[in-house]
């Protein structure tokens, strides 16, 4: 099981300590740990007994290996916007997908293939002849190589594998992309903890070289291409907890694990494909789901998920978009202004009296009822995440702290 890194996580935590909560709290326990327990590729890889993993989960040619060791070395990467070299022709990727699979694990990996081909001019397509393709097989982690490599390629996904966020991670590698925590630029954006790195993994914190890079891009920490705060951690000896390998510098951000495409990821996708300007408009953009036939909940009690605020939480879109669609009002994609108010304040959640004093967690007024702001437990936590609802407003300034920016990024 993953280590949990979100606020999610804390609320299923106070579960396990308080038994007598609600049937909606029970709930949402069960819905936090479906999100939560996403294991992330280099997780998987852990496990791997291939020696050709670099960085967690690409494997390099060694034509490629001697670009990384050689910086002076003239061949270029992939995603270079004035070279095609190991570019997918006319965008088209053709493909085969191992017999090894099940029918509900070809549905998944095709359906995220389907999205990357709604919000790109990519396009994914049964290999029949072609000489350059890519074989989606299981085999022991989750793996691509950089770019189109010639000839048939391996493309791993093991199944801990099949999930539609790291399909899409392992297909822009696939497509030509490399991680986003390896930009040249990273050390002004995050701080890397190498004293908190697994022996023999400090490789994969390396930097790629600026004449490597293509897009004058901001650092994305939304980026799917982007490994959450503990990639290659190792663990605290007195608690068995991951410790933090990568701190943003930003104030207020946290390095979780993205499970989705950011517009960021989808502007360089198109900007790399060449693709039309229009593109996203044209087709139904990831960040706005297609609208359904009908509109219905699946589940009896949506109505108690949109008390708790669970419909504005983006962390669990996908998960109300596909059981509550209906309450929430997502039924064209996209919520609508229905916030739950704070029963005590009458105010909306997280709304706050002063900019520099705000709930980070629509779910604090309920953490806050529930005891969250007095146990113990949370002390190091509750003036990072939920000072309004705490009244812990003086102690905002405190983030700063090195120990509550920890904090901060494991919640």
């Amino acid at each position: 099981m993953a280590t949990y890194k979100s606020a999610e996580t804390m609320l299923c935590t106070f579960c396990a300590r308080n038994p007598p909560l609600s049937m909606l709290a029970s709930l949402a326990c069960v819905i936090a740990i479906t999100a939560a327990s996403a294991l992330q590729s280099w997780e998987v890889n852990e496990k791997s007994t291939n020696q050709q993993t670099m960085y967690g989960d690409m494997i390099l040619t060694p034509l490629q290996r001697q670009r990384y060791g050689m910086r002076s070395n003239p061949v270029r990467g992939v995603s270079r916007k004035g070279n095609s070299v190991n570019r997918w022709s006319n965008n088209v990727i053709p493909y085969t997908l191992s017999s090894q699979y099940s029918e509900e694990q070809k549905k998944i990996i095709r359906n995220s293939l389907a999205t990357l081909e709604n919000i790109s001019c990519f396009r994914f397509v049964q290999r029949t002849t072609e000489r350059d393709f890519l074989v989606i097989v299981p085999l022991d982690g989750c793996y691509s190589f950089v770019g189109k490599i010639g000839g048939p390629q391996k493309l791993s996904l093991a199944a801990d594998c099949v999930a539609d966020y790291i399909v899409w991670h392992e297909m822009m590698h696939a497509i030509g992309f490399e991680h986003e925590h390896q930009r040249p630029d990273r050390d002004n954006f995050i701080r890397v903890v190498y004293n908190n790195v697994q022996p023999g993994q400090i490789a994969n914190f390396e930097k790629l070289s600026p004449n490597e890079v293509d897009y004058d891009d901001e650092y994305d920490y939304e980026s799917i291409m982007h490994y959450d705060s503990y990639a290659f951690g190792r663990r605290d000896p007195r608690s068995s907890r991951r410790l933090a390998t990568m701190i943003p510098k930003k104030k207020g951000v946290a390095l979780n694990d993205n499970l989705k495409m950011s517009p960021a990821d989808i502007r360089k996708l198109n900007e790399l494909g060449k693709c039309n300007n229009n593109i996203q408009e044209e087709k139904h953009s990831f960040l706005k789901e297609e609208e359904s036939v009908e509109c219905i909940d699946e589940i009896g009690y949506c109505e108690g998920m949109w008390e708790g605020g669970f419909c504005t939480l983006e962390f669990y879109r996908p998960t109300m978009l596909k059981y509550c669609a209906k309450t929430c009002g997502l039924c064209d994609g996209a919520a609508m202004d229905m916030e739950p108010e704070n029963e005590q304040s009458g105010k909306h959640i997280g709304e706050e009296s002063s900019p520099d004093c705000k709930d980070k967690d629509p779910q604090c007024p309920f953490y806050a009822r529930n005891g969250f702001c007095t146990d113990p437990f949370y002390e190091g936590i509750r003036a990072v995440r939920c000072p309004y609802s705490c009244n812990l407003c003086g102690a905002v300034s405190s983030s700063s702290s090195p120990t509550t920016s920890f904090l901060s990024t494991s919640f």
